[in-house]
């Protein structure tokens, strides 16, 4: 089902986003194929004439009605600096941005993608040295948010989640063999022993001896040691020994509220998933984070915990027995 979700999620923001773009070039959002008088001015005459696939300093000024034509604005003139690199009957800007940009140019840099200018092309009208009278268009920017969603988006995500599961496989590898050990030398039953008399008050409803108790046990010493693959079997194993004891099926009795709020929020000696995550992403210490971990992890389960026993108490929250047959 959350695949189908998921699914529709997509199908939805590709359609947000065609519906989007296709109104941006029916209305010219952009102001794409749009010519602009500009008189560009070399800063270093000596350098004249012209020489095509010469790079040259200038400044570029829009007169008048070209602003106008641009920003809806009666007064103003615009003039930046650019690299005008020349050919044959005209060339190429790239135009620096600075606090006079305006906005709809900014918001064009964004989506050229160039790196540190705005990209132009400029065809010669005259050339009256040091200053060349021309006209000049930017680049158009079409389908920004289908190419926002698609190779921005999906595609991009889905080559950095590739990445970073390979990436996990070494690490998650060495800290779960790590933990398999432990496992093999006894170190998960020991923890085990240690928790016993605490599970025996957090679940007075469940009896000592009983295998829920013993898988409970087992999948909060398994978290805490950070070994989620086999804590998982053993929660769904506790849960399932719990729901023998359900004297009303289909509602969650105190001990498996309890024991699902501790699953969720228990504490962490080893997050070796957040440590490998943190290697694979470039961390200088992945491991510097075992003593914030260890707190948060040990607030969250006693919030946790003491919450889940308060609503308990609620009349709201308890439940008339009913044994099943």
């Amino acid at each position: 089902m959350l695949n189908y979700i998921w699914l529709g999620l997509i199908v939805i923001g590709i359609g947000v986003a065609l519906y989007s773009d296709i109104h941006d070039l029916s209305s010219n959002t952009y102001h794409n194929g749009e010519e602009y008088a500009v008189s560009i001015t070399v800063l270093s005459p000596a350098e004249l004439p012209l020489k095509a696939n010469q790079h040259y300093e200038c400044t570029i000024a829009l007169n008048l009605d070209s602003y106008r034509s641009i920003f809806g604005e009666s007064t103003g003139m615009l003039t930046q600096r650019a690299e005008l690199i020349a050919g044959t009957g005209g060339g190429v800007l790239h135009i620096a941005l600075d606090d006079r940009t305006p906005q709809l140019w900014r918001k064009t840099f964004e989506l050229q993608k160039n790196s540190g200018y705005l990209f132009a092309r400029v065809a010669w009208q005259t050339e009256a040295e040091p200053f060349i009278s021309a006209r000049m268009k930017l680049d158009p920017v079409t389908f920004i948010k289908m190419n926002a969603v698609t190779n921005d988006g999906i595609i991009k995500y889905a080559k950095t989640a590739v990445e970073l599961a390979i990436a996990l496989i070494g690490i998650m590898a060495l800290w779960l063999g790590i933990m398999k050990i432990a496992e093999q030398a006894g170190l998960v039953a020991m923890l085990g022993k240690v928790l016993r008399p605490i599970t025996t008050r957090l679940f007075p409803d469940v009896p000592a001896d009983h295998p829920a108790m013993g898988a409970m046990i087992m999948n909060i010493s398994a978290n805490m040691l950070g070994l989620a693959n086999a804590a998982t079997p053993l929660g769904l194993k506790a849960m399932e020994e719990l729901n023998k004891l359900n004297k009303k099926l289909g509602t969650a009795t105190d001990a498996m509220c309890t024991f699902l709020v501790i699953n969720t929020s228990n504490v962490q000696l080893i997050p070796a998933t957040v440590i490998a995550i943190r290697a694979a992403s470039g961390s200088a210490n992945p491991t510097e984070i075992l003593g914030p971990v260890i707190v948060a992890t040990f607030v969250a389960l006693i919030v946790g915990v003491t919450t889940a026993k308060l609503l308990a108490r609620l009349p709201i929250f308890k439940r008339q027995l009913q044994v099943v047959e």
